[in-house]
């Protein structure tokens, strides 16, 4: 790239289809440092790279520009030799930063421009870093001391502007963004008064993450106009549109929010800045799932990877596991398992981020079970259980074994299920105070695995869950725990208790607003009934179980079923004959 960034317009087009932008971001990433011909491009190269964490180009480019031509244009200068002291001073590298420093305050001098050399000479580090607490001190004095020589002069000036800046960092950092929101207004105000317009994007995008802090997003929406509306760099323009993009999302407008969001994509991406770019396509990601854009969000989570990766960020790994929880989201399931089991397999030999790995097994165990693999889903789901053990994450250790338990479970393995619903109960009783709902999911597991295989133990458990759901669950799950143990009655053969269970599941659950799971609950009551001989009453029931549910077929059969043979049961064939034509005609419409 030979064009210079200062005099091309930094705007990328936006009139493709979102999809189309995803693709080129995918296939086109830079990854070479651009440059430019004139002094002016290098500065906003200097900055762009500064922005975006790539201080050693930054100080390149920013070196480059001071042997540009233009480079000895002294505004010009001073400003490559700000980024050059600023750039080591963040880096930790005061000595590299001092001669810059130095060359910079005697060119001040040189300009007659002696206070303000006078100020950065004595403030030195201070204007170039995030100061401390005694330095912000310092800062609020020396700022009160020039704003009162300018209220002498009648006229404000530029180093004022610049100690007002740095002091704003300070008292944000220090008394939250109300303290600070006056010290950025007052440096913005000074920098437009003196048409300093490089200064100025940057004053302006601090006082906009302002305002949205203090919860004024539509003042802050209105200077990101400003900003997008003046001179500005590429980092700048995308740190706006993320702001932009930020707030129409907090104010669910999502398809304004996706716009601005690729924009911040595009923008940070052209200019290297790419941990920003990685949280803008992050956010572009579950703005599109929100809308039901599911492959645009796949893209833009792919884009947040390579981004990440690019910049050698740590984020890559949670940003890898998002994307294969969406493509499991969307059922694609083939590929969830290639993502997440490359991310399981690169973090394996890493005693870091093993909670992540924890969450790649579940993901990677949920995929292959789908693929009709359940003896590697429980694989993955085990050694999940115990890293997130290792982590420390009792709770998702139990929600684990409770997928292995199920899992088990419905392959006929009640051992091997048995197992690990009873770790996951050990688990779940470590971690009830913080998470009393897994306690309440592992009871209930495991009680209804021991009633299934006729063992009264699971009764007690059942109860105990169905104590703590009604103290910290919702209603209906305190209905599917009576459900469960209704049907735990009726495995261990204590009918009467089993109907009384059932009638109040039912119940229940018409409060919760499940009526279909109502409905089964009655024809579970009928139909243990009609085991204990008690027919009539069978019926009666039965007959209410089905009651307006004419859309719900299978229940209504299941009800017709119980009823002919309870009628059958007291004699009354007629009726029975009756309601088997009926029967007859409702299996003949739930034919595919």
């Amino acid at each position: 790239m030979t064009s210079d960034p200062a005099d091309v317009d930094v705007e990328l087009p936006g009139a493709a289809p979102l999809i189309t932008r995803l693709q080129s971001l995918l296939h086109g990433p830079q990854t070479v440092e651009p440059r430019a011909e004139t002094s002016r491009g290098w500065l906003d190269l200097a900055y762009e790279a500064a922005y975006g964490e790539r201080y050693a180009a930054a100080a390149e480019a920013a070196q480059a520009g001071l042997d540009a031509a233009g480079g000895e244009d002294p505004d010009n200068r001073l400003m490559l030799l700000r980024i050059l002291s600023g750039v080591h001073e963040m880096r930790g590298d005061t000595g590299a930063s001092s001669p810059y420093v130095k060359e910079r305050v005697a060119l001040l001098r040189r300009l007659g421009r002696t206070r303000q050399a006078r100020i950065e000479e004595e403030l030195g580090p201070m204007l170039l870093r995030e100061p401390d607490h005694v330095e912000g001190e310092i800062l609020a004095r020396v700022a009160e001391q020039l704003r009162d020589e300018d209220e002498a002069a009648g006229a404000p000036t530029l180093e004022l502007a610049d100690v007002l800046s740095s002091q704003a960092v300070r008292v944000l950092h220090d008394e939250g963004p109300e303290a600070a929101l006056p010290v950025v207004e007052e440096a913005v105000d000074i920098l437009i008064r003196l048409d300093r317009p490089e200064a100025l994007a940057g004053a302006r995008m601090f006082l906009a993450h302002t305002l949205l802090l203090t919860g004024d997003s539509s003042r802050a929406l209105q200077v990101t106009d400003d900003v997008m509306g003046a001179p500005a760099n590429r980092a700048v323009r995308g740190a706006m549109s993320m702001l932009r993009a930020t707030i129409h999302h907090h104010d669910d407008k999502p398809h304004e929010a996706i716009t601005d969001a690729i924009s911040s994509v595009e923008l940070y991406a052209a200019c290297g800045v790419r941990k920003g770019a990685a949280s803008a396509a992050a956010l572009l990601a579950g703005l599109s799932s929100a809308v039901d854009e599911g492959e645009a969000s796949v893209l833009a989570w792919k884009v947040a990877v390579q981004q990440a990766e690019l910049g050698e960020f740590p984020e890559s790994r949670m940003l890898t596991l998002a994307l294969g929880q969406q493509l499991l989201e969307l059922e694609r399931f083939d590929e969830a398992e290639k993502v997440l089991d490359a991310l399981s397999v690169r973090l394996a030999s890493s005693e870091e981020d093993i909670a992540v790995r924890a969450r790649s097994l579940m993901g990677l165990g949920h995929s292959v079970t789908q693929q009709k693999r359940p003896l590697e889903a429980m694989a993955h789901w085990e050694e999940a259980a115990e890293l997130f053990l290792s982590a420390q994450e009792l709770e998702e250790s139990a929600r684990a074994r409770l997928a292995a338990g199920a899992l088990a479970a419905s392959l006929e393995r009640f051992e091997a299920a048995e197992t690990h619903h009873r770790k996951a109960l050990e688990l779940a009783r470590r971690a009830q105070e913080d998470d009393p709902a897994i306690l309440v999911q592992a009871l209930h597991a495991l009680g209804h695995l021991l009633t299934r295989t006729e063992d009264p133990d699971g009764v007690d458990l059942l109860q105990e869950a169905l104590k703590v759901a009604q103290e910290h669950g919702t209603d209906w799950q305190v209905a599917d725990i009576t459900d469960s143990l209704a049907r735990g009655y009726v495995s261990l053969g204590e009918g009467s208790a089993a109907v009384a269970r059932a009638l109040d599941a039912a119940d229940l659950f018409l409060a919760a607003g499940d009526d279909r799971s109502a409905g089964g609950a009655e024809i579970l009551a009928g139909k243990v009934l009609l085991e204990m001989g008690r027919a009539d009453e069978a019926e009666a029931i039965l007959r209410m179980a089905v009651g307006d549910r004419q859309a719900e077929h299978d229940l209504v059969a299941e009800a017709l079923e119980g009823r002919i043979d309870a009628l059958m049961r007291q004699g009354k064939a007629d009726e029975a004959a009756e309601l088997r034509r009926e029967l007859t005609r409702l299996k003949r419409r739930m034919k595919p």
